[in-house]
């Protein structure tokens, strides 16, 4: 369902049609219940009827009209016959207008596919939670992740139905996950396979990209979403990335990290310089705004110049290699490559090889409760900066000695 929210606006007056025909009309924005928007477009009056300035009245009557609308008043018997999905539609989302883009679409995927179809028709004061747990128990052959997302999801709606008062108490309170629930892979990458797959991987951004991935322990959105502008190449050696924007579903997303921990100077480490610089010098367009892996349309299914797919650069450039090496986790369990595995490789080693948490945390650049409003454009640590050359250098240095022909005399 779509409504007009007030958004003191005063739309557009335009002109179409000619001759007799001509009229004007006005656009402005319609608001769905979820945060989400479009254009609307409403006709004003002939040209020919009305002058500039009644046009201009007009127009702002129409606007007015259509942006004032509110959800309809609920009575209190009305509350419990409510279904769950018109509650979550017309009473949770527009709560939520703080959401990021992602955030929304992530909720929004959780529910669409694990709560709806089980609680949404229901009316929200019958839901208990018998029902409740029913819906968790009938997941158990997924992950513990997606169950604690599902449990987490259906407890803020339902939360938020007891805080309006549509229900007494909230039914997910000491809901619990199956025994049998799946419990998430998290592999990591050994030394040697790491730099196997360095070692095959020639083309300068293909490198550059794994490299960057590994080495700066950055996430998939913030990989593809550098651009030359965050790069910074200092003669005295303090070179670094500035996160500070991301890249998914084929789009930049501007001042947009994970948390404020996120936005943060990364260390760039010897090998990861080396791969830039050499990227920086095979690419035509290296002004601020253009991002350093960039997509070169060569399918024709996107923009020159526009974010690549990161799965498909995975699965095309990677896995092949990854396959080929045989990297596989302890029981033998082909592992998928990607910037989940190198950054739990990157934190295990780290931390492995003498660096505390904190500097594990600071690397990663994980949120903590005293550290999410300091990070914000600091200088990397010292001690961060060493652990990740150290880390680094010992990948590399994993790399097998060729052997030595010795002459026979």
């Amino acid at each position: 369902r779509t409504m007009a929210r007030a958004r003191f606006q005063t739309g557009t007056l335009g002109v179409e049609g000619k001759g007799s025909r001509a009229h004007y009309f006005v656009r402005f924005r319609v608001y769905a219940a979820d945060g989400s928007s479009r254009y609307k477009k409403a006709p004003v009056g002939l040209v020919s009827k009305m002058s500039k300035r009644e046009a201009t009245k007009q127009k702002a009557a129409i606007v007015a009209q259509e942006t004032s609308q509110l959800p309809a008043v609920v009575t209190a018997q009305q509350r419990g016959d409510m279904l769950f999905e018109t509650f979550y539609k017309e009473r949770f989302l527009p709560l939520k207008a703080d959401w990021s883009e992602k955030h929304r679409k992530s909720f929004g995927y959780i529910m669409d596919s694990f709560v709806m179809p089980k609680l949404g028709k229901l009316p929200i004061g019958s839901i208990d939670k018998v029902m409740v747990q029913t819906v968790i128990n009938n997941l158990s052959n997924y992950s513990q992740s997606t169950l604690k997302h599902v449990r987490e999801k259906m407890s803020s709606v339902l939360g938020e139905a007891a805080e309006q008062e549509f229900i007494n108490r909230n039914p997910v309170a000491g809901a619990k996950l199956p025994k049998d629930a799946k419990k998430p892979a998290r592999p990591i990458l050994k030394m040697e396979h790491l730099i196997q797959l360095i070692d095959r991987l020639t083309d300068a951004r293909d490198k550059a990209i794994f490299l960057v991935g590994t080495f700066c322990a950055l996430r998939t959105s913030e990989v593809f979403g550098l651009a030359w502008k965050h790069f910074h190449h200092e003669p005295d050696g303090k070179s670094y990335f500035m996160v500070e924007q991301v890249a998914y579903d084929g789009a930049v997303h501007e001042d947009t990290t994970k948390n404020e921990a996120s936005r943060a100077r990364v260390h760039i480490s010897p090998q990861v310089l080396k791969a830039v610089l050499q990227l920086q010098k095979e690419t035509k367009d290296t002004s601020p705004n253009a991002l350093l892996f960039q997509s070169t349309n060569k399918n024709g299914r996107s923009k020159k110049g526009s974010p690549m797919c990161p799965g498909i650069w995975l699965q095309r450039k990677v896995q092949p290699i990854a396959d080929e090496i045989g990297i596989a986790d302890e029981y033998g369990t082909p592992i998928t490559v990607n910037f989940r595995a190198t950054r739990r490789t990157a934190c295990t080693l780290v931390q492995e090889h003498g660096g505390t948490v904190a500097t594990a945390q600071s690397f990663l650049r994980h949120a903590t409760p005293d550290a999410t409003t300091k990070i914000y454009s600091q200088p990397v640590p010292e001690n961060v900066k060493i652990a990740v050359n150290d880390y680094e250098a010992r990948v590399y240095a994993a790399r097998p000695e060729k052997s030595k022909l010795v002459r026979v005399k």
